[in-house]
Parts: C-alpha cells; sequence; structure tokens
C-alpha cells in the first residue's frame, strides 16, 4: 500500500466523525429554534441539517468499518465498545427520521423525537472518547 494510505487514509473516519458529530449538534441547535418558536429565516433548516447529519453519520460508519479491515488488522471487526456506540448513534438517528414523518400529527412523537435526538447526540459524544482510546498515536 502507498504511504498515502497507510498515513492519511486511517484519519478520514475521526476526522469525518468529528464533522458528523458537529454537524448532528447544530441539527440539535435548529431543532431547539423551532421548539421555542424561533424564526431561522435565511438558514438551513433542521430536516436538512438532519438528513445531512444522518448522511454523515452512516457514511463514517461505513467507513469506520472500512478502516478497521484494512488498516487495522490488531482489532476484531465490530467488536469494540466503539462500534457499538456508532451502530446505536445510527439507529437512534434513523428512528428520529423515521419519527419526523409523523410529528405535526401525534403528540407523543412529538415528544419523544427530541428525546431520541438528545440520546444520540449523546451518544455520539461519548464515541468521540470510545475511539480515542483506539487511536495509535
Amino acid at each position: 500500500m502507498s504511504s498515502f494510505a497507510t498515513s492519511v487514509v486511517p484519519w478520514l473516519h475521526p476526522a469525518l466523525g468529528l464533522a458528523a458529530v458537529a454537524l448532528l449538534a447544530h441539527a440539535a441547535r435548529r431543532g431547539l429554534d423551532i421548539r421555542r418558536r424561533v424564526r431561522s429565516s435565511g438558514r438551513v433548516s433542521h430536516p436538512t441539517l438532519a438528513r445531512r447529519a444522518w448522511l454523515f453519520v452512516a457514511v463514517n460508519w461505513v467507513l469506520g468499518l472500512l478502516t478497521v479491515h484494512f488498516f487495522r488488522p490488531d482489532l476484531d471487526l465490530a467488536a469494540s465498545t466503539h462500534f457499538q456506540a456508532g451502530t446505536t448513534v445510527l439507529i437512534l438517528l434513523s428512528i428520529a427520521g423515521l419519527s419526523s414523518r409523523w410529528i405535526d400529527a401525534d403528540p407523543r412523537i412529538r415528544r419523544i423525537h427530541p428525546a431520541i435526538g438528545a440520546v444520540a447526540l449523546l451518544l455520539a459524544g461519548v464515541q468521540v472518547f470510545l475511539g480515542l482510546q483506539m487511536t495509535r498515536w
């Protein structure tokens, strides 16, 4: 493998992970604006940010698997707490995304949807620290 592949590519997963957490936090902020009825004209909407955040997390989940498979033979594929947390974040964000389809029609979903997103964001933050334990300095 080239030196670029072995020295730069493994760092794409952590870099994209940090970007995903930042995007999740930004989407959460827009969600809070909606709940507070703060007008956000000219800004990207919560649903748009949430879809982008989900995509970042999903792509990064796959990238994490590929990084371990190709660059970290010392680690068991999909066996770490970091992987389990990432999978849970992706599942929670998927549930939040699906629940948003009925948010206007069902008050229970309107109450539960933000909690699902908050747990996903919190777990994404924890996952960063779980991933740091796996890095090679």
